[in-house]
């Protein structure tokens, strides 16, 4: 009993000088949003900042900077939604910088809109520290402006990792990287975002992202009516390699080269893969073979030597030439180590390009086109609908080129037999009342993704049940 008792005293001095508690702030004005900040640099806890539904007009930046304060600690920053909480910079106004140093903790910031912020580096939002993970995600960033990098955003995390997930960025400006500027280590993912009208004065206008000893990962985006002098759509560059899938580039321009991507490879042992995209109706006006939809300067040490290129299941313009990989279209410096098969030059046949539709029509070369063996395939589409789905009906489930998968999948059909019957019934009859799904990954009926099959699950597969149009559609492996 003794022995019981001086266990449960050691165990609770031991959580009390080792867990740190998190501090939640609820903040309805920008008072308390910066007494929160100032509060969160140096309390020694992990932080959630709040920031109530309305309109914030920035007079003043709002600061985090734990130089000499918090000691790995992480911070995350979230509105009541994108369309709810906005922080508008009034054109003059550098929004939000966060400065966490050599030491401080992950940082996130969502679910909230950042107007007309104006800065050096970040008119929306500045974030940089040497080790943390940073994450943005289900935000919307228009009309913010940077003298130097990213208008919308400029993030900076030299081991860390950096994570740019389900947001907007329109009528963005900067030097480099109109949208977003991205520098890390360890690795950059870009997904599921859409970027219309940014514009950068040199490189990338929708997106500028270097990793040095990470890839660059950029996969399901909408690239729209970008600009700048290099890159209209994207600015990549890796030492290790950069991959690049199932994006659309529509209406990018560039005034030298990489209507669509300009992008360079380091090292001779860098990999560059470019997988069921599609590229339409970018442009470069450097003359001649100036990538109007993509430039590669696989080159990037100049000994002469290609790093490796894979370029597979593409749409293109129309004026690539696949197999010499210098065109007008498409353009890699050295091709000694370039590979390609199964792209195409069709129109995709957007729903409405005209007015940001990107979603395919029924008819569109791009169905069922792609490869189901690109490296680092989404499980989803940028809808959040199944990536792999049988949109042309012949039976053979493929992947479709592009951001968005074609079809309307019946979510009880797991059989995939076109129906939902009751051979489906029994398959969701037999997971039914499990609360494992979170552990174990192998629940067919957990259509909600909360971890268990119950009624919400039910109600939806009753919605589909009877159905005899389902296209058939394959889990990514």
């Amino acid at each position: 009993m003794k022995a019981r008792l001086l266990f449960l005293v050691f165990l609770v001095a031991f959580l009390a000088t080792n867990v740190t508690l998190g501090e939640i702030f609820n903040v309805t004005n920008l008072e308390e949003f910066q007494d929160a900040l100032t509060t969160a640099e140096s309390n020694g806890e992990d932080d959630i900042i709040n920031v109530a539904e309305g309109t914030y007009n920035i007079t003043s930046t709002l600061r985090y900077s734990t130089y000499d304060g918090d000691s790995g600690d992480k911070l995350t920053i979230q509105g009541a939604g994108a369309d709810k909480t906005v922080l508008d910079g009034g054109g003059s106004v550098q929004i939000l910088y966060i400065d966490t140093g050599t030491d401080g903790g992950d940082v996130t910031i969502k679910d909230m809109a950042l107007e007309n912020g104006n800065g050096g580096n970040g008119g929306g939002i500045y974030v940089h520290g040497s080790s943390i993970n940073i994450t943005i995600k289900e935000c919307i960033f228009s009309g913010n402006s940077a003298e130097d990098a990213g208008g919308g955003v400029e993030a900076d995390s030299w081991s860390g990792t950096i994570t740019i997930i389900n947001n907007i960025f329109s009528r963005n400006s900067a030097k480099y990287g109109g949208g977003v500027s991205a520098h890390s280590d360890s690795g950059i993912t870009i997904i599921n975002n859409t970027f219309s009208e940014n514009s950068a004065k040199d490189y990338g206008g929708g997106v500028s992202a270097h990793s040095w000893s990470g890839t660059v990962t950029i996969t399901n985006n909408i690239f729209s009516r970008n600009s700048a002098k290099y890159g209209g759509g994207v600015d990549a560059g890796s030492d290790s390699g950069t991959t690049i899938i199932n994006n659309t580039f529509s209406g990018n321009s560039a005034s030298r080269d990489g209507g669509g991507i300009w992008t360079r490879l380091y090292y001779d042992s860098a990999i560059l893969n470019i997988y069921n995209n599609i590229f339409f109706d970018n442009t470069a006006n450097a003359g001649g073979n100036d990538g109007d939809d993509l430039y590669v300067n696989s080159d990037g040490n100049g000994n002469s030597t290609g790093s490796t290129v894979n370029l597979y299941n593409n749409n293109l313009s129309g004026n690539a030439n696949f197999d010499t990989g210098q065109s007008e279209d498409l353009f890699i410096t050295e091709t000694d180590n370039y590979s390609h098969g199964a792209n195409i030059q069709q129109n995709p046949l957007f729903v409405d390009a005209e007015n940001g539709d990107f979603h395919l029509e029924s008819t569109s070369p791009c169905i069922d086109a792609g490869t189901n063996d690109a490296p680092h395939l989404p499980d989803k589409d940028k809808d959040g609908k199944p990536r792999i789905i049988d949109g042309d009906g012949d039976d053979i489930t493929i992947v479709d080129m592009g951001a968005y998968e074609f079809g309307d999948i019946c979510e009880g059909d797991f059989d995939c037999d076109g129906d939902v019957d009751g051979s489906d019934l029994a398959i969701f009859a037999a997971d039914f009342g499990r609360t494992d799904c979170y552990f174990t990954g192998d629940c067919e009926g957990d259509f909600d993704y909360d971890g268990d099959v119950d009624g919400s699950d039910l109600a939806i597969f009753a919605a589909d049940f009877g159905r005899t149009d389902c296209p058939c559609a394959l889990n990514v492996p």
